[in-house]
Order: C-alpha cells, then sequence, then structure tokens
C-alpha cells in the first residue's frame, strides 16, 4: 500500500514538472514547469545531435517571448563527457553563451531587449535522472519532446518525434504565429544543440 502511495506521488510530481534536484549546466535548479509559461523540453544526446538542433532552430521565432522557454535535456549517460564531468558542463556553459549571443535578434523581434543568457538552460544528465523523471527510457537514439503548459501540466509530447512540424503546430496553438527570420539573424549552428557529448 505505502509503495503504491510513493508511486502515485511521484507520478503526479513529474505531471506537474516538480524536479526535485535535478541541477542545470550553471548550477541552478531546474524547473520543468514554469508558472504562466509554456515550457519545451528537448532530448539531446550523441545520436540526437543533428536532429535536437533542427528542432530547437525551428522554435527560435518564440525565442525573447516572456512565456516561452527550452530545456535541452543532454543524456550523457554513454558519454565519454561523464569521466570529464567539470570540463563537459564548462562546455556547456561556454556553448549557452555563444547561443544567447545568436539569439539577440530573436529577442528583439519579439521586442525583448533582456539578455538571452538567463533564459537558458541545459542539463548535462550524467546519471539518467533527469531523463528518467521525464519518463524517456534509455533509448537515446530517439527524439523525445515535451511541452509544459502555463498551468503547469503536460500538454504535448512525442516519445519519437521525426520532424519539427508538429511541435511548431503545438507551441503555434499555444502562443500564436512566431516572428519571422530577422533580417540580422546569423545562420550559425547552436553548439548547446550540436552536443555530440
Amino acid at each position: 500500500m505505502k509503495a503504491a502511495c510513493l508511486l502515485l506521488l511521484l507520478a503526479a510530481a513529474a505531471v506537474a514538472g516538480e524536479t526535485g534536484d535535478i541541477l542545470s549546466c550553471d548550477g541552478k535548479k531546474v524547473s520543468f514547469s514554469i508558472p504562466g509559461k509554456v515550457v519545451v523540453i528537448l532530448a539531446s544526446s550523441q545520436p540526437l545531435a543533428d536532429q535536437t538542433r533542427e528542432f530547437g532552430k525551428a522554435l527560435y521565432g518564440w525565442q525573447g517571448r516572456e512565456e516561452f522557454r527550452v530545456i535541452v535535456v543532454v543524456d550523457l549517460r554513454n558519454s565519454l563527457g561523464t569521466l570529464f564531468k567539470g570540463w563537459t558542463t564548462g562546455k556547456m556553459r561556454a556553448d549557452l553563451d555563444e547561443e544567447a549571443e545568436r539569439l539577440i535578434p530573436w529577442y528583439r523581434a519579439n521586442q525583448n531587449m533582456r539578455n538571452p543568457r538567463g533564459d537558458l538552460c541545459g542539463v548535462a544528465d550524467f546519471s539518467g535522472k533527469a531523463t528518467d523523471f521525464l519518463a524517456w527510457g534509455q533509448d537515446d537514439t530517439k527524439m523525445k519532446v515535451k511541452i509544459f503548459g502555463k498551468s503547469g501540466d503536460v500538454v504535448w509530447s512525442d516519445m519519437d518525434a521525426k520532424t519539427p512540424e508538429t511541435l511548431r503546430h503545438e507551441v503555434g496553438k499555444l502562443l500564436g504565429e512566431p516572428v519571422p527570420t530577422p533580417p540580422d539573424a546569423a545562420p550559425k549552428k547552436s553548439r548547446i544543440i550540436l552536443r555530440k557529448g
């Protein structure tokens, strides 16, 4: 009976996005749901690097909106990065710094004058804790996506997403149309999304 109650409590926490002590590469506690915001969680890993980059880039048009966030969970369980955790998280932080610069035109197009860096979040999942919390399983070759809505509940998920079109459609339903590509947007690849472990 106690075990069943514990499982129910854990399931309720997962639905609500309460992550316990999962930390970002910046050392900050991560919540997958943020009141009043639409939060997209993208999986990444060595096999998923190119696909994650494609999905992340597809969301650029909403980057900078106050009610929108993206979190990338990098599954590093099968990566050499587990042997060099300090270096790996340091590299992720540097990559997020560059990503912030890349997103400035999108932020400005969305009327946001703030530095994007404070909004960016990458989780170096060495142990699989974040991946398990999201119930994404052991297969790091399938593109997984979850959307937490403004109320904190999971409003959409896909355990084997092939293209970002459906994700864009779902985000559009929640936030409206994205801004078009700004003229000064640099056509560079996101290194945090390119992470190959």
